[in-house]
């Protein structure tokens, strides 16, 4: 009686598992719009293209609103990504930016008007994995001590998205995140693809 039982059981998780992977993006999407619809999520994004003619700058000498770091192509994803969240009607009560000058630069461009703040923590990770992993533990900080009735955007790169999450995501996605569950790091609610 216990194998037959087993063996269901087993049927029907593997069933549910292929349900699961076979989910499309879209949905996945609008998951993810509808949580920060209601608030209280960490929205990462990666600083957009750079023309290549300047290397996104971290010299605290720079002053990156008198240079211009993004591509084209950079500078209309920006404001696409902008154009996104205004459409959606999501709020977003504070911008948490890199010290990289292109990142400065997405999110001057994507958030015009939202209060933003330099955070150190954001930035390029060091070589050092002792120092990684305490960089990555301060961001960690800021997601779990944010409680709003809207949304912060931490605007990093890939790498500080990959370490924080494991996820590896595309130049135009955003991952959702909130206060980690019980057992997690950090809680990973959703992902968005804008294009």
């Amino acid at each position: 009686m216990l194998k037959p039982l087993r063996f269901s059981a087993f049927s029907m998780l593997t069933l549910i598992s292929g349900v699961l992977l076979c989910i499309p993006p879209a949905l996945a999407t609008d998951a993810a719009w509808a949580r920060l619809g209601r608030g209280g999520y960490t929205v990462l994004l990666q600083g957009a293209d750079v023309s290549g003619t300047l290397s996104p700058s971290t010299d605290n000498s720079v002053d990156c609103t008198q240079i211009r770091t993004l591509s084209d192509r950079g500078h209309q994803l920006a404001q696409k990504l902008g154009a996104r969240f205004a459409a959606k009607a999501v709020r977003i009560d504070k911008i948490l930016t890199s010290p990289t000058c292109n990142a400065q630069e997405t999110a001057r461009l994507a958030f015009s008007g939202v209060p933003m703040e330099i955070l150190a923590a954001l930035g390029p990770l060091p070589e050092d994995e002792t120092q990684k992993q305490s960089q990555i533990d301060q961001i960690r900080t800021v997601i779990a001590e944010f409680k709003s009735s809207g949304n912060l955007v931490m605007m990093t790169d890939r790498a500080n998205i990959t370490a924080l999450t494991g996820i590896v995501p595309r130049p135009t996605e955003a991952v959702v995140v909130s206060p980690p569950e019980a057992g997690e790091t950090v809680h990973i609610a959703g992902r968005i693809i804008f294009d």
